[in-house]
């Protein structure tokens, strides 16, 4: 009798362990378990956000490639392109290529394409062009050069680079892109500048019937842009029309970051 009595208590003990044991297997299991979804989580995070970066460098070149196809478009026997035919711009300096005081000014239409990046047909109507450049060139009436900001914009056009220790790019974020592009956010302000530089920060076009909430931001974008164009050899203008486009666009960023009304 006692010992089937030991007998029990062994087995129950017996059970006991052998219950703990899978409770403790059971419990081992699920956190693996969790451990192993939780990878798989982070790596298709991970996937997902470089198929997005990815994307996004896909649509920049695809923009870039639409806006170099422009500049052949834009070009017919009947009306020539400027920038692929320079020879027919007209007068020039001999020395710099450079008409300081020319009064006409005529502005091809793929300035207008390439200054947002993302264009990728020539101009709807030859009317509205026109009517455009004659509106140029009476703009340029009565206009100089500033004989320094000249100076340092040959030099750089010369071999066009973004190092910040050029005179003419350092005079550029100085005056225009830093007041520009400066957040509360310090930390912000860091990383946009950075991803404008690098080409890695996507700006999606908007209805013309929302008004941009911050323009001047926008205009210094589209305006490192351009100088991101001319250093990719994209824009074949004589250094004369590249110079009063770069004016244009620093005074509409100079309009905008007073509040005032500026020419599209």
């Amino acid at each position: 009798m006692q010992h089937e009595i030991r007998l029990k208590k062994g087995l129950s003990f017996s059970l006991q362990e052998l219950k703990l044991e899978i409770d403790k297997l059971t419990s081992n299991g699920d956190f693996e378990a969790h451990n192993m979804v939780r990878e798989a989580n982070e790596k298709q995070a991970a996937a997902e956000k470089a198929l997005k970066e990815s994307q996004m460098k896909v649509d920049v070149l695809t923009a870039e490639v639409a806006a170099l196809k422009t500049l052949v478009l834009t070009s017919t026997p009947s009306s020539p392109n400027p920038h692929l035919h320079p020879q027919l711009n007209g007068t020039r300096d001999e020395a710099t290529g450079v008409a300081l005081f020319a009064k006409k000014h005529r502005r091809s239409p793929s300035h207008f394409n390439l200054k947002y990046g993302r264009e990728n047909s020539p101009p709807d109507s030859p009317v509205k062009e026109v009517v455009h450049i004659t509106c140029e060139v009476e703009s340029k009436e009565g206009l100089e050069v500033d004989p320094v900001l000249h100076k340092e914009f040959l030099v750089w056009r010369q071999n066009p680079i973004s190092e910040k220790n050029d005179p003419f790019i350092q005079r550029i974020y100085n005056e225009d892109i830093t007041f520009c592009l400066s957040f509360s956010n310090k930390e912000l302000t860091v990383k946009v500048i950075s991803a404008i530089e690098s080409g890695t920060i996507l700006i999606e076009a908007v209805s013309d019937k929302t008004k941009a909430m911050f323009p001047k931001s926008l205009l210094s974008v589209i305006f490192l842009n351009y100088l991101k164009y001319i250093e990719r050899g994209l824009v074949k203008s004589s250094a004369h029309d590249v110079y009063w486009e770069i004016v244009r666009l620093r005074k509409n960023i100079s309009l905008a970051r007073l509040g005032l009304s500026f020419a599209s």
